[in-house]
């Protein structure tokens, strides 16, 4: 029988220019939405990813110690 793989639960957090976090999720759910963003609607995608630029906001991937 195979053991199941252990994965870290790393999470991606979007920060507000004060560096409060404003949105918390999963890095697996949130790579599976940028792709089908990418995908589905790249325009928008886009103007999102200029709003956040023009906004100063900011990513972070976090790990479990």
């Amino acid at each position: 029988m195979t053991e199941a793989r252990l994965t870290l639960p790393r999470t991606v957090t979007l920060l507000s220019p004060s560096g409060e976090p404003v949105l918390t999720v999963g890095a697996l759910p949130a790579a599976a939405v940028a792709a089908a963003a990418l995908a589905l609607a790249p325009r928008l995608t886009a103007v999102a990813a200029l709003a956040a630029l023009v906004r100063r906001m900011s990513l972070s991937l976090d790990s479990p110690r």
